[in-house]
């Protein structure tokens, strides 16, 4: 035997082994006889295949299939039960729920054990039905003494919360937040109450009102038309108004644009003949250019000035020597007085 073959031979019986433990662990066994079963449901409530099927409490098989009857609008059920289990033909298949998180098993339910020809056979159809939570976990012959038993625990749950809660004397957040909650609703009660007093007083004074808001707008809307030329001629004599006071604006900026202007060519003509004279000094013209450019006409200036100081100041401290006197004498003798007081 080649290589090949051995290695193929390898792969198909790894291959049946894991199919076979995949069904095995979900419950079938393929090396043993099922007895296949029918139900239909109108809604089986989230059931899975591989789910439990029970009789008293013990595993008697699984479901095998699970397969949606849309024009039928029901769901067939087929479940796969050891060939040694005889059931009866009123045999009920029901799916009950075991736990809060919704975990399905389905639980076959009969009068009595069946021997004979009232045993269903491999691939007959028996009745079925969907059971609630609570119907699930609780027998019908228990169901009155669990409702009873849940209500006197209700009861006294109640009556623990009123007197924690509801009491005069109860204490803690809860308490205090519902007397609160009271209160408000008393304050909203009063509240109300004054409302409704002072709208029934009100009440004529509200028509009346509505009554003259109803004639105020009846009567806009009648004069609607004059009420919009009146808007109109508002407009336009603002408009009007506006040009006026901007025309003579424009009219005064003219003016002193044009004073303004006028200034300036005065002033433009000043400066010009101020800048001819400038010149004119500065190249020697008439006497105050010769005074700036000739030295010696300065200088001369200069000399004439103090001379003339010179003799102002000896007309007034000697005034004699200038008035005419009959002899030369009395000039000489004032002279010579003079200078005594000057030495003294």
């Amino acid at each position: 035997m080649s290589r090949e073959i051995k290695v193929a031979l390898l792969a198909l019986v790894a291959i049946a082994v894991s199919y076979w433990g995949y069904n095995f662990i979900v419950g079938k066994n393929l090396l043993k006889d099922t007895n296949f079963y029918y139900v239909e449901y109108e809604d089986v409530a989230g059931l899975k295949t591989s789910t439990q099927v029970r009789i008293n409490g013990v595993q008697v098989g699984r479901v095998g299939a699970v397969t949606n009857q849309l024009e039928e609008q029901k769901v067939l059920v087929r479940l796969d039960l050891d060939p040694n289990i005889k059931i009866p033909k009123t045999t009920r298949a029901l799916i009950l729920t075991e736990t809060f998180m919704g975990a399905k098993a389905v639980e076959l339910r009969y009068a009595k054990y069946c021997t004979g020809p009232d045993c269903a056979k491999d691939g007959d159809y028996i009745q079925g039905e969907a059971l609630g939570m609570l119907s699930s976990m609780v027998p019908k012959d228990e169901m009155s003494a669990y409702l009873k038993e849940i209500s006197t625990t209700l009861e006294a749950l109640v009556g623990t919360l009123n007197e924690q809660l509801l009491s005069e004397d109860a204490q803690g957040p809860i308490a205090n937040s519902l007397r609160d909650l009271e209160q408000t609703m008393g304050n909203l009660r009063s509240s109300s109450g004054r409302l409704d007093n002072m709208l029934r007083k009100s009440g004529d004074e509200i028509s009346g009102s509505i009554k003259d808001i109803n004639t105020l707008t009846g009567t806009l809307a009648e004069n609607n038309e004059a009420i919009g030329n009146i808007l109109d001629n508002t407009d336009k004599f603002t408009s009007q108004l506006g040009e006026m006071d901007l025309k003579k604006t424009v009219t005064d900026l003219e003016s002193t644009v044009a004073a303004l202007k006028s200034t300036i060519e005065t002033a433009e003509t000043t400066f010009a003949g101020v800048n001819g004279v400038v010149d004119g000094i500065e190249n020697g013209d008439g006497t105050l250019g010769k005074l700036f450019q000739d030295p010696d006409l300065y200088h001369e200036i200069t000399t004439l000035s103090g001379r003339a100081d010179s003799l102002l100041n000896d007309i007034q401290n000697r005034p004699y020597r200038y008035i005419p006197f009959r002899s030369r004498s009395k000039v000489k003798r004032f002279d010579r007085k003079d200078e005594g007081e000057i030495k003294q």
